[in-house]
């Protein structure tokens, strides 16, 4: 599949329980093979898709399909319906569902070759979402993936009683749900028996999720291995992002080596 300069994008609408999650897919603008190894793009807390759209352009260029959405609820600026007092992690793991069932309905997305790229609190529901959907995916790409969240919710909360109706996290106001799935979720319950291949991409100076987290998780999960990426923070930015970039390319191209996206690659 030869590699494309640019790329086309369209609006794609899932339900999950009544309410619309708005996503973007992105594809390359030439189609000369069809279906296409597609990556779901599940951001972080309190985000929105747009934080995700670097990956789906840089991967677009490489010939992937790549669907960026926002979570019901996940943000403020969320375009998705969805009230953040009722998010939790389930209902964050049935949105990727939801996303990857609207997906098939594109010719241009290859059911056999789907791919989930989850960045903080999107990187724990997505390990959720491999370890009990039906349609597992072909691999996971975790960025500074929250699987702290367990353990920063039982020393806020002692006791499950402890968590108020509403708290504010990190900015953003959650309700007594979020609490309560956060308290009860052992993140490293999720990956044994997941068998595809993860990437675990996770800054060494990041201070909001620390790195022993994702070390213990590429021990547990069958098949993993963990990039530490220089200089990262929660956020990469500036060359620590471009070495994430750089990294999740490498990595989607060894998997997807019966295709011809090996002809480029991030400087």
């Amino acid at each position: 599949m030869p590699a494309s300069t640019t790329y086309t994008s369209r609006e794609l609408i899932a339900q999950r329980d009544g309410l619309n999650i708005y996503g973007q897919l992105f594809t390359p603008a030439d189609l000369h093979q069809a279906p296409l190894p597609t990556i779901v793009c599940a951001h972080g807390f309190g985000a929105n898709y747009l934080s995700c759209v670097p990956y789906a352009w840089a991967l677009a260029e490489l010939g992937y399909a790549v669907c960026c959405f926002d979570f019901c609820g996940g943000g403020y600026a969320a375009k998705s319906e969805g009230n953040p007092l009722e998010m939790t992690l389930l209902t964050e793991r049935d949105d990727i569902a939801s996303i990857v069932d609207a997906l098939l309905a594109f010719e241009v997305v290859d059911e056999n070759r789907i791919y989930i790229l989850g960045e903080g609190l999107g990187g724990l529901a997505a390990t959720m979402f491999a370890d009990e959907h039906p349609l597992a995916p072909q691999g996971l790409i975790l960025v500074h993936p929250s699987f702290n969240l367990h353990d920063q919710t039982r020393k806020l909360f002692p006791t499950k009683k402890n968590i108020p109706t509403s708290y504010r996290q990190q900015g953003m106001r959650v309700g007594r749900p979020y609490g309560e799935i956060a308290w009860d979720t052992n993140p490293y319950a999720y990956m044994q028996s997941f068998a595809g291949e993860v990437l675990i991409l996770h800054g060494d100076e990041d201070t909001a999720v620390p790195l022993e987290y994702s070390r213990r998780a590429a021990t547990v999960f069958s098949s993993a291995r963990l990039e530490v990426v220089s200089h990262g923070r929660h956020v990469f930015k500036g060359e620590a992002q471009t070495q994430c970039l750089r990294e999740i390319c490498e990595f989607l191209q060894q998997e997807d080596d019966d295709t011809e996206l090996h002809g480029k690659h991030f400087a």
